[in-house]
């Protein structure tokens, strides 16, 4: 069942890069990245209020605080990296996650990681690097976008444990979505101020989009995440996200008609094969 919520998470996630890499021509970064936040918590809010979960405030929280940190932290630098680099970098590039999850908990946590888990990621994140090799660019006129795109994964390590723990302890899906609906309704209330500075136009089309990016890529993924996180360890947790570049391929041969390479294959493979692993077995090591 955790694959199953994975797999559909990173489907919805397959189409936020190029949504996001779109409205940055007519929006500033920081203003698409609050406002998806705030459409998400109000898609959960009605959510919650129609199903007759309780919403409660859980700011004292220390794994929120982690989360909501590192979530402003990362929408900030995935938004505006894809203002000065392509959404196959930015995809790369914020991949990286599933390294610095391993680092910080090994080097800061004091958490015994698996070596299942070092070999997982590994190769999960070797299918991501050929899954965009034919589009990447590092190191060229983008490359202050690719610094940004680190940071971005580098922050999302720091959601990505602060949301697992939080979630391993949780009982019901009532509060997991609660504390997504805190994380989402902080984390935009947060970023306000900067989008204030950055003020911008936007379209009907532009407006259409925001809402899809927030319902889908947002709200809907990070719910699917969610329950999915909620049942398998913090490594698995970090590389069920990287399937999304699987799906962004997918979803751009569906719908734009691109042909989907060698390479992409190959990487797709890859991917899989790390969140199998990962999913399986038991083995340690320190």
């Amino acid at each position: 069942m955790p694959l199953v919520f994975g797999f559909l998470a990173a489907f919805c996630w397959g189409t936020h890069s190029v949504i996001v890499r779109y409205l940055t021509g007519d929006m500033h970064g920081v203003t698409i990245a609050a406002l998806r936040l705030y459409i998400a918590a109000a898609a959960l809010l009605v959510l919650m209020k129609v199903l007759r979960f309780q919403v409660s405030s859980r700011l004292s929280d220390r794994n929120l605080q982690i989360a909501v940190g590192s979530t402003v932290v990362n929408y900030i630098c995935f938004h505006i990296g894809l203002e000065y680099t392509s959404a196959s970098n930015a995809m790369m590039l914020e991949n990286t996650a599933p390294f610095f999850v391993l680092l910080i908990l090994f080097l800061f946590a004091g958490e015994t990681v698996r070596r299942r888990d070092i070999i997982a990621a590994l190769i999960a994140v070797t299918g991501v690097f050929l899954t965009v090799l034919q589009d990447i660019d590092i190191g060229g006129a983008g490359l202050r976008g690719d610094m940004l795109e680190i940071a971005a994964g580098l922050s999302w390590a720091g959601f990505i444990i602060g949301s697992s723990r939080a979630l391993r302890a949780s009982a019901s899906t009532a509060e997991r979505v609660n504390f997504l609906f805190n994380v989402f309704i902080c984390s935009a209330v947060l970023l306000t101020p900067l989008m204030l500075i950055y003020p911008g136009s936007a379209t009907s089309g532009d407006v259409a989009l925001l809402i899809l990016l927030g319902l889908f890529p947002t709200a809907l993924a990070y719910y699917l995440w969610y329950e999915a996180a909620a049942r398998v360890s913090t490594v698995s947790a970090a590389l069920l996200f990287t399937l999304s570049v699987i799906f962004t391929f997918v979803n751009a041969a569906v719908f734009l008609g691109e042909d989907l390479s060698f390479y992409i294959l190959a990487g797709a493979v890859l991917i899989v094969a790390g969140v199998v692993i990962t999913s399986t077995g038991n083995e340690k090591s320190t």
